[in-house]
């Protein structure tokens, strides 16, 4: 009897050190883990691998253009230049440079302006980029160059001297659009209703019907011409002029051609070449503008996982892109072949299904599609990750194809009177600011993944808390910051277990250096704030963004204000050095279930003043030390450059990413990309 007795008793005790609930007491240890039987216990992790997917990069450029702007973006597998021959707005042939890729796969990192001959910025770059591309623009008109190639161990800094960067081209010059803030959009449907938006304030104005309804339009914006071709058999091929001094009125249209052949959506008119190009699921045509022609045919390689609906549309820079319902595609056309490659920049399957696509023509261009639906909704996209925000037109009118009317200028001028020009200013009507830098992009977010078991073993799903982020900068003429917004969409918070708390630190500022902060959600006693919005007590500046995760239960698809996103707002005391900053995603924390003495941090960061060591020195502690890095060098949070997806409930993250192994074990030399959807990288059935 005594020894059943006991049998119960241990079987009882050993249930209760595997469960993890709200009620468990955040200081027991839940499993003995010195036999660590899991996938990710047997990675041999190379020392002080901290699992980034970004690193800092210190760049200092030398320009002795004072007041020149320099964009700057991330570059991928770069092969060189090409030279290409085209006529300017006035017939003039010019010869120009434009950079060539493997893939165009930029991200921007950035904008900054030289002042006494010199702009200094501290800059977050994945891991996988291989250089910078920078744009520089000076008394209205733009060049490009790239650095050398980023190789060497980070934190890395680099020079670039700009000084004999001359600029080639200067934009087109009309009265006509003289003020307004963006391209205006042109948008077609199948029953035949034409319309523009402004993107500003998504107003719209209905034109006259076309001939007929229509999945396609494309734009030839240096003659005022777009083309259409009609929704049924025969696919005429129609062409209607646009009064630009008459209120861009749309005249009667002209058939180009009669019996085209082919319809469907997929229309872009090359702006640069003057030609026309229509693509179905397999083939991209080249066709003659005046006749419709088929000049070349180009066959699609590399696949779309998604052949339905979508559009193509050319870049001012010479970039192609491609939408389907299976999202957002880069082209490149192969030299010397009739091959176009895509690959998929989308990281996922897209919610809403793309029926369009047009590439603005601002400094920094925004791609713009629509969905299927009645009404459609707009969504501005990045060009790197697929990332979007929503913009529903003041209509209710479906959108079947769009196209632009692109931004130009008679006297840019400055409307808030800060020395930044309105075609520069990203604030024009805000005297404080003019420019801003957005990490990870401008519409797409990273994301950070916490296990809550500090400093025990946990199951390495890394779906404890999944909370994304997005951090922009505003920044004045002296290229110091204002002030700060941060997004952050909690994306999934694991269901009955710890309500846990989330913070930044930002290990370089004390708390002096910060005026204001707005926007946090703090509904416990466990925190106390202080009048500027910090949380008090604490020798460097901390931010709590939540202190109960188990509110953001309600999970959406998109980040949504009402149920799992917020905007907090930070001012600096005075403006500030990015250098001074740091970069994102600067030293967020899980404050595990209420303890607030209980923090977990990404590896080799440090706790705050009111984090603690865990006490206990039993071989149940896997971080004595303190550095969040067990024995064998695995994390308790990771930081993705990427909006990540995380894995099943107790299923590894080793087993929905195929690549994260190699990776982690080659110290981050092999797929720094591991988390992106590109072919045999995921298994999607492990993956929610």
């Amino acid at each position: 009897m005594k020894k059943f007795t006991w049998s119960i008793l241990l079987f009882v005790m050993f249930l209760g050190l595997f469960s993890c609930t709200p009620s468990q007491e955040p200081d027991k240890p839940p499993v003995d883990p010195v036999s660590d039987n899991t996938l990710l216990g047997q990675l041999n992790i190379p020392d002080q691998f901290d699992f980034k997917t970004t690193g800092e990069l210190k760049l200092e450029i030398n320009d002795s253009d004072d007041g020149a702007y320099y964009y700057i973006y991330s570059y991928e597998d770069v092969i060189g230049w090409q030279e290409i021959e085209y006529a300017d707005d006035e017939g003039n042939t010019v010869i120009d440079e434009v950079p060539v890729a493997d893939h165009y796969n930029t991200i921007e990192l950035g904008v900054v302006r030289v002042t006494d001959g010199k702009a200094n910025v501290s800059l977050s770059v994945p891991t996988n980029v291989k250089k910078l591309l920078l744009k520089k623009y000076y008394k209205g008109a733009f060049t490009s160059a790239y650095t050398s190639d980023i190789t060497e161990e980070r934190p890395l800094s680099l020079t670039f001297n700009g000084s004999n960067l001359k600029t080639k081209s200067r934009p087109k010059i009309t009265t006509k659009n003289a003020g307004l803030a963006s391209d205006i959009l042109w948008c077609v449907n199948g029953s035949g209703q034409l319309f523009t938006v402004n993107p500003e304030d998504m107003t719209t104005v209905r034109k006259r019907d076309l001939a007929e309804g229509t999945w396609t339009v494309a734009m030839d914006f240096h003659n005022h011409q777009f083309y259409t071709i009609g929704r049924g058999k025969p696919y005429k091929l129609y062409r209607y002029d646009v009064d630009v001094e008459n209120d861009y009125a749309v005249s009667e249209p002209t058939i180009i051609n009669s019996n085209l052949g082919f319809g469907g959506p997929r229309l872009e008119y090359a702006n640069d070449e003057g030609f026309l190009y229509f693509s179905n699921k397999d083939y991209i045509y080249k066709l003659n503008p005046t006749d419709g022609s088929v000049l070349e045919t180009f066959n699609i390689d590399g696949g779309l996982n998604n052949t339905g609906g979508g559009d193509i549309a050319k870049g001012k820079d010479g970039s192609w892109y491609m939408s389907t319902f299976g999202g957002l595609y880069a082209l490149t056309f192969n030299e010397g072949s009739n091959e176009v490659n895509a690959v998929r920049k989308s990281a996922d399957n897209l919610p809403f299904t793309p029926t369009s696509l047009c590439i603005d023509t601002k400094q920094t261009p925004d791609i713009w599609v629509a969905d299927n639906f009645t009404p459609s909704s707009l969504y501005v996209m990045d060009t790197q990750t697929g990332g979007y925000d929503t913009r529903d037109p003041d209509n209710e009118l479906a959108i079947n194809d769009l196209t632009k009317t692109p931004l130009e200028y008679e006297n840019v001028g400055d409307s808030d009177n800060d020395g930044c020009p309105d075609d520069i200013d990203e604030f024009p009507n805000d005297p404080e600011v003019c420019l801003k830098t957005v990490t990870p992009t401008k519409y797409g977010w990273g994301s950070l993944a916490f296990e809550d078991l500090w400093p025990y073993k946990g199951d390495y799903d890394f779906n404890d808390l999944v909370v994304n982020y997005r951090y922009t900068m505003m920044i004045n003429l002296d290229n110091k910051a204002v002030r700060m917004e941060a997004k952050f969409w909690v994306k999934h918070v694991k269901g009955a277990s710890f309500n846990n708390g989330f913070g930044i630190q930002f290990d370089n500022l004390l708390p002096k250096q910060i005026e204001s902060v707005t926007g946090t959600d703090i509904r416990s006693d466990y925190i106390d704030v202080q009048a500027n919005g910090l949380e008090a007590n604490q020798e460097k500046a901390v931010v709590i963004a939540f202190d109960q995760s188990q509110n953001y239960r309600n999970e959406t698809s998109e980040p949504d204000p009402d149920y799992n996103e917020l905007t907090i707002n930070i001012r600096f005391t005075e403006p500030l050095d990015l250098d001074e900053i740091g970069t994102s995603p600067f030293n967020p924390f899980l404050i595990v279930n209420g303890n607030r003495t209980k923090e977990i941090h990404l590896s080799n960061h440090s706790r705050t003043s009111l984090g603690e060591p865990y006490s206990s020195q039993s071989v149940t502690n896997l971080d004595s030390d303190g550095d969040y890095r067990s024995p064998k060098g695995l994390p308790w949070a990771i930081a993705i450059a990427h909006e990540f997806k995380y894995t099943k409930e107790k299923v590894e993250i080793i087993e929905g990413y195929n690549h994260f192994a190699k990776w982690a074990e080659s110290g981050g030399e092999l797929y720094p990309d591991w988390y992106k959807d590109n072919a045999g990288y995921r298994n999607t059935d492990k993956i929610e």
